[in-house]
């Protein structure tokens, strides 16, 4: 398993509730059943995906195999029309508590 964060930003004149075709954009794609694309890019499974309205950013959140096969994803599905992304491998919070009781041998 290996978890990642795809940060996303859009500018507030392309945020889908001020344009009417990225809004559009954002439906098809809430109502795409993901499940059959991810197999595709070693995608085992969409944990989430979040909105700040306000900051006009996402984050999605995944379990995957391969950072670049989901940056394919990200293109073939059309979002990158609709944001800029980063793709930034994550660790859950006790990883980090046990790497650092290794490293001072805590």
């Amino acid at each position: 398993m290996a978890l990642y964060g795809i940060y996303g930003r859009h500018e507030i004149a392309t945020c889908p509730i001020n344009n009417l075709e990225n809004a559009k954009d954002v439906i098809k794609l809430v109502n795409t059943d993901l499940s059959q694309m991810l197999p595709k890019y070693k995608i085992n499974k969409i944990i989430g995906m979040y909105h700040s309205g306000l900051e006009h950013t996402s984050i999605w959140i995944v379990d995957a195999e391969d950072a670049h096969l989901v940056d394919e994803f990200l293109l073939d599905l059309g979002a990158t029309k609709l944001s800029e992304f980063r793709i930034v491998p994550l660790k859950t919070i006790e990883g980090v508590a046990e790497r650092a009781k290794k490293v001072h041998r805590l």
